[in-house]
């Protein structure tokens, strides 16, 4: 009996081990079920937390490339509304000196009818009755004559109206396609650089600027001082708050507003009658500082942060800036009511304004050097003159190559005037032709023909656009440079601006460039500037392209009607350059050229065609 209750226990506990294994599996399995649920919510957690990072980033980056795009838009249009003030002020003071000759004329053709009608009454007291009667069908006759003159030149006059309405037509036809074919890398570089500067004033001082006794330009010289007075105060302010924040999108706009004065400043002084002397050390602070706020934007931009040096770059402009907004100060307070600013051309170093930028150009050895990857900045000057030797010349040897380039010359005197140093350091030479006055400069080393500006004034366009390429051509042949391809054309104020580049295997080498200026009315040579071309002229490695140019063409914008391709060398950065290929087309009625490196198919610049008073520009 016991036996068998044994078994009877023995059989229950069996029966209940078992039950207890298959709870624990259950239990087990809802566990690692529960697990699996949180893992994949973490899952979906940190992917959505990923997903909404990388769509932060992405709005960060666009937000900073619209603000670029912005950046760019305003500069621009800075340039366009002081290129537009400026012209408006050589419109008016044109149109008032043509006023005031027409009055005139019209005083000395009254004078004329007066004198004319007492001799006639003169004459009259002792005519006789026949006389007078001849007299009177004599000029009955005549009046009729007249009648059908002045009828017939109106007729005439009206037709050539159309006509040079039809040629006007035509000449945008053709300027258009004209100008389809040319590159435009050299308005970034000749544009750039204090020389060019100065030459561009030279010439636009001698060709362009009314007579001082005008009061009209009397009046636009005051507006252009004291609107640089207004935008070195503007400078003044940018900089300051430049200096005092923090916020990278604050201090973006500062430096933006900053190179934007900086551009409209130095505009302004341009206009006004200084010296090239007077005017060389404000020229290249004010664009410096535009210039290297430029830089600085961009390196924002970038997402790079400001170092301490960079900080340090700009409180030392800004004290430049300040030194020079509180001379202006002194100078608005010594002028005194009769102060003419049409008297600057002549004035000696008297002159209240002139003495004022006289002691800040004696002050610049206070003044830093700035070296960065920007047009203006001093580690330019410390470049390798590449186009000429070490072998030094005399005067006397400058002088006679001077005398060869200029065969076609008839010059009536030519002598020193004294040496110019600098990166290439220059005999300076003037000479009389034709009764107006040429400046130029031949360097130390080897003698070459650097530039030249001649005073003589061109009045209307009565030489072809090819004639004046010929011309052009004739006279580099003449300073010993061949291989140079036309790259840009401007007709402006009856003045041609040739651009040519060396060219090499079929290449298109734009960092050796020279700029031609070409009388419209006579077909002569008026003007050259090739700094740029002997700085960097030398035999190249041209080296080939490992893309093609279907490879390039496709980093283009679809939406430009590309027209023209063909490789170039570009300036790149302060020394170095770049193989690219250059593309040029239209997009919404404008012209843009492309350069797309070569090798790595990255876009280096894009350059856009703006026709204005002032011709054909690039920006």
């Amino acid at each position: 009996m016991e036996k068998k209750k044994n078994n009877a226990v023995e059989k229950a506990e069996k029966m209940q081990k078992p039950k207890k294994k298959q709870s624990s599996s259950g239990s087990n399995t809802k566990n690692s079920q529960s697990q699996e649920k949180l893992s994949k919510k973490q899952e979906k957690r940190q992917l959505k937390q990923q997903l909404k990072a990388e769509k932060r980033a992405k709005k960060q980056k666009l937000k900073e490339e619209r603000q670029k795009i912005k950046a760019q838009k305003r500069i621009e249009n800075a340039k366009l509304r002081a290129h537009k003030k400026a012209e408006k002020q050589k419109a008016k003071a044109t149109r008032l000196r043509e006023k005031k000759k027409r009055k005139q004329e019209k005083l000395e053709q009254k004078q004329r009818i007066l004198e004319q009608k007492r001799e006639k009454k003169e004459a009259l007291k002792k005519e006789t009755k026949q006389e007078r009667k001849n007299r009177k069908l004599l000029e009955k006759n005549a009046k009729k004559e007249q009648k059908i003159t002045a009828k017939r030149e109106k007729q005439q006059k009206r037709e050539q109206i159309l006509a040079q309405k039809r040629a006007k037509k035509q000449e945008k036809k053709k300027k258009r396609q004209k100008n389809k074919g040319f590159g435009g890398w050299l308005a970034a570089v000749i544009s750039l650089g204090v020389v060019s500067l100065v030459l561009a004033s030279v010439l636009t001082y001698t060709l362009l600027m009314p007579s001082t006794t005008d009061t009209m330009l009397e009046s636009s010289y005051q507006k252009s001082f004291y609107s640089t007075v207004e935008q070195v105060d503007n400078i003044d302010l940018n900089l300051s708050k430049i200096l005092a924040s923090k916020d990278k999108s604050a201090v973006q706009k500062y430096l933006v507003d900053t190179a934007i004065n900086s551009e409209l400043a130095e505009n302004e002084i341009q206009q006004l009658p200084l010296h090239d002397q007077s005017k060389e050390y404000i020229a290249k602070m004010i664009n410096q500082i535009g210039d290297y706020a430029k830089y600085l934007n961009n390196k924002l931009l970038d997402g790079q942060a400001l170092t301490a040096k960079d900080r340090e770059n700009l409180q030392n402009l800004y004290y430049a800036n300040l030194d020079f907004k509180n001379a202006l100060q002194e100078v608005m307070k010594n002028m005194g009511n009769g102060y003419s600013f049409s008297n600057l051309e002549n004035a000696k170093n008297k002159d209240v304004l002139l003495e004022s930028l006289n002691q800040l150009q004696n002050l610049s050895v206070q003044y830093p050097e700035l070296i960065y990857d920007g047009p203006f900045s001093d580690g330019l000057d410390q470049r390798e003159i590449k186009g000429l030797s070490t072998n030094t010349v005399s005067f006397d040897k400058a002088k006679e190559n001077f005398v060869k380039i200029f065969n076609d010359y008839s010059f009536s005197k030519i002598e020193s005037a004294g040496k110019t140093d600098g990166d290439i350091v220059c005999y300076n030479i003037e000479a009389v032709y034709e009764g107006e006055r040429l400046y130029a400069q031949m360097s130390e080393r080897d003698g070459k023909l650097i530039m030249f500006s001649y005073a003589g004034s061109c009045e209307q366009v009565g030489v072809e656009r090819q004639t004046a390429i010929e011309k052009a051509q004739a006279f580099l042949k003449n300073m010993g440079l061949t291989n140079m391809k036309e790259v840009w054309f401007n007709l402006a104020n009856n003045v041609y601006t040739i651009n040519f580049a060396s060219e090499q295997n079929g290449v298109i080498l734009y960092p050796d460039l020279v700029k031609v200026r070409v009388c419209a009315e006579t077909g002569t040579v008026i003007g050259i500037e090739a700094k740029t071309y002997y700085t960097n002229h030398t035999d190249r490695n041209v080296g080939r392209a490992t893309a093609s140019v279907q490879d390039a063409k496709s980093q283009v914008y679809d939406g430009i009607n590309i027209e023209s391709s063909r490789l170039v060398v570009v300036p790149f950065g302060q020394s170095g350059e770049k193989l690219c290929y250059e593309f040029s087309g239209e997009f919404e009625g404008q012209t843009y050229y492309v350069y797309i490196d070569a090798n790595t198919l990255h876009q280096i610049e894009m350059f856009k065609v703006i026709e204005s008073t002032e011709g054909t520009l690039l920006m």
